[in-house]
This record gives C-alpha cells, structure tokens and sequence, in this order.
C-alpha cells in the first residue's frame, strides 16, 4: 500500500513527499512551513490513570509503554503531541502537589517525546482540566500565589535556559495551554461527582481570564521565547460555547495574555457544519489570530446507521481538509488508541472509538501490546504522506461541482464529495486504500501533472 503512494508520488512530483526524520529535527531546525507541522496528536503519548492504580503497569515498566506510544506515533507521521492535564504525566497544580513535587512522571514523559523528536504542547492549570469539579467546588485555587509558584517552577523546570532544568533536557518546551474546556465545566455538572457544583458559578469567563492571565504573565517571565495557547474550548460551534468566548474576550487584557487560539471539535454527523462553524468562530471573534485544533475526532462506532470504521477513516481527511481551508494552523486527533476489549459482549462508549489505532481484543494492557491500525490509521498516515511538503501558505479551497477540493502548491486534496477535477488531474491516489486511482472520489489526491520534456 505505502510502496504505491510513495512510487506514485515520486514520479508525479519529482520527489518523494515522505516527511524528514523527525528525530533529526529539534523545534528551533524544523522549518515551520513544511506540512507535516499539521498533524499532532492528543495524549498520543500516556498511560491511562487506571492502568496504574490496577496494578496493570508498574513503575519499571512506564518507560516502555510511554517509548512505544511515541514509536508509534511517529509512525503515523505526527510532529506534536498533547499532554492534557488529566492524564499522565498529571502536571496540573492539583496532582503535582498532591505527589509532593515528584518530577518522576513528568520528566520522563518530557524525556520520552524529545528523545523520539516530537515537540510537545504542555497543558497546565490549576487542576485536573477534564472533570475539574470533581477535584473542588470551586475553581479559583485559595493560594494564588502558591499556583504562581506552581507555574513557575514548572516551566523552569522545562524552559531549556540551564536554571534549575530537569536533567538531561535537550531543548526547550515553546508550547504552553492554560487549562482545558472550561466552557465545558461552565455549562455542564462534572459526571460521576455526587451534588457536583452549580456549573453556571464555576469557572466563569471572570475566574478563567484570572488564571488565564495570571498564569501567562509567569510563563512570559520565566521562559525566554513561549507560545502560550488559551485553554481549549469544548463546544465553540455551540451558543454556550460562543457565549463563553465572547464573554472572556471582553475581560480586560484577556487577548494579550495569549498567542494561539485553541478549539475542540467533537462531532458524529455526516456533514461538515461543526468544523466550520467551529473556524467561523475563530475569524469572527479573533480575526488574524492563529488558531489551533487541540481535540477533534470522530467515533467508528455510535447510533448513526453512517457510523462505522469506513466511516471514520473518511472523515479524518474530510475533518482535516476542512479545517485546514479554513485556516487551522494545526489539528491534534484524539487519540492514539482505542484500548482493548477483553469481553467482546460489553458494548464501548462511542468516545472510546475516537482513536487511529485498535489494540487487540486479547491484549492485557502493559508495554508492547499489539496496537494496529483501524481504517482512520491508515487513512492518516497516507494524508500525512501526501501533504508532508506542502506550504501552508498556499493552501486554499478551489470551487468544484460535486465535492470540495483543498488546492496546494503540490497537488489537490479531495476532502469531501466526488468533485469535478480541473483539467489534467488525471492521476490520483486513494487516502484509503493508498492505491492509484483515478476516480475523484473522497479522500483522495491527486499530484500536480508533470510536463513531460520535449
């Protein structure tokens, strides 16, 4: 399959469009305008929290684990990946006092990621940002000053100026989000918590922008050259989720606290409206602001009669072309892997079949478990190959009867739809399949034509 797109694409571009080796390439050689700095991954590299607590990993053993996600997630062609503050390496305030500044967890997941290439974007705050209520019945922390000094400390520890570094880092972490979806704790009782807090009087815009803010003006402090993104909205196609924005960014110093605007984009419907309507939200509300995807996906499995692997893989590509047209800067899926199934009876939440990758129904969890690809795998890693070199500058959507197209500076990505293709574009390939076709069917692409010599 891959012999096909690599052999197809040499002789159709006169290179082969396969990224560089991104263990060769540290944050500050990497060119920032070649196309795999699209793809990143959301707690791509991780170790579930109950894996742990069972008795499943033991300590010996996380290294393995966390290098063989990270393998894996170069594989599919990733430049970046997301530690969300929930999960390991659990470097929220909350968690990381409550192991009294033990720097095991998170300096080797740091560790992990450098030694395999990736970047990495650090999600901190003042709690575990998924299910926050949870942890407190209200958001601001009693000492700000003490998660101040939270925030410092962490990105000392990460910043690469050779004050108080964890040992042995080899280049700075640049990327830093405050938070995650606090629309998501505003609107919505955490789950599983019993008499949660009112959410309408949790993490408000007002108490969010404090943190926000405050923790911007340490990380600015601290590090040398940060990219800071806001905490990623759960639901900015949606009213409330709107709401929320508009009411942060009317907060005095609220848009100069951060760089990057972060968004998720969560969504089972077999059309595009979310993802555009999430991008419409950015250009409106914070136009020339560049705007980040820090969660999307789609499941392989849910109530929809259109819902199933095939499915899925279609849309990983039609959820990039999307987003990309519309001016993403960078997309993260979620996530790596769906976790195994030992009792193929017990029926999984379609959440749960966001991932590019399936382990084995007969894998124990532990380092080394089988881990293959579902259709969404493949049909990422060929996306990547294909858009590798492309400048994302010159993306833009070209009108088409029948489909959408995204037209690069090296072919045509065919996201949706079986569009009309302009004359020449004869000679494509299958995102799917990786196979030569010449049919414009989604997902597709289709190398610019060669002129052959005289």
């Amino acid at each position: 399959m891959v012999s096909w797109l690599a052999a197809l694409l040499l002789f159709s571009c006169g290179r082969c469009a396969e990224p560089p080796p991104l263990q060769d390439l540290g944050p500050f050689q990497r060119n920032s305008t070649i196309g795999t700095d699209f793809f990143g991954i959301n707690e791509a590299v991780s170790i579930p929290q109950a894996w742990i607590r069972q008795g499943h990993i033991q300590e010996s053993e996380e290294a393995a684990e966390l290098q063989a996600d990270a393998r894996l997630a170069l594989d599919l062609g990733v430049s970046i990946v997301r530690a969300n503050s929930p999960v390991y390496p659990y470097l929220d305030h909350y968690s990381l006092l409550g192991r009294e500044w033990d720097w095991r967890q998170s300096d080797l997941w740091v560790k992990t990621v450098q030694e395999a290439g990736l970047e990495a974007l650090m999600v901190i705050g003042p709690w575990p940002g998924n299910r926050t209520a949870a942890y407190t019945p209200h958001y601001l922390p009693d000492d700000l000053d003490a998660y101040a000094e939270y925030v410092r400390r962490v990105v000392e520890r990460y910043d690469g100026d050779g004050q108080d570094d964890m040992p042995g880092l080899t280049r700075p972490i640049r990327y830093w989000e405050v938070d995650n979806e606090p629309d998501l704790h505003h609107t919505a009782p955490a789950k599983g918590v019993p008499n949660p807090p009112d959410p309408s009087t949790f993490e408000t815009p007002a108490e969010y922008a404090q943190i926000l803010k405050l923790s911007s003006q340490i990380i600015r402090a601290t590090h040398p050259n940060p990219t800071i993104l806001s905490g990623g909205l759960f639901r900015p196609h949606a009213q409330n989720g709107r709401q929320y924005l508009e009411d942060l960014l009317a907060i005095s110093g609220v848009k100069e606290s951060f760089d990057v605007l972060s968004l998720h984009c969560y969504f089972d419907a077999n059309h595009l409206d979310i993802p555009e309507r999430t991008m419409r939200l950015a250009a409106e509300l914070m136009p020339g602001t560049p705007v980040w995807i820090t969660e999307t996906g789609v499941p392989s499995i849910g109530r929809g009669p259109h819902i199933d692997p095939e499915w899925q893989a279609k849309m990983v590509v039609s959820v990039y072309g999307s987003l990309l047209a519309m001016g993403a800067d960078r997309v993260f899926w979620h996530t790596l892997s769906d976790p195994p199934n030992p009792s193929r009876h017990i029926k999984r939440a379609p959440f749960a079949s966001h991932s590019l990758l399936q382990a084995s129904d007969d894998n124990r969890p532990g380092p080394g478990g089988a881990r293959t690809d579902k259709p969404a795998g493949t049909a990422y890693r060929n996306l990547v190959s294909v858009m590798a070199q492309v400048d994302p500058q010159s993306l833009q959507e070209i009108e088409a009867t029948g489909g959408r197209i995204l037209q690069t500076d090296r072919g045509l990505l065919i996201f949706w739809g079986s569009p009309t293709l302009p004359s020449g574009f004869t000679n494509g390939v299958s995102l799917l399949t990786g196979e030569p076709t010449t049919s414009s069917d989604s997902p597709a692409w289709f190398p610019n034509p060669t002129t052959e010599e005289p």
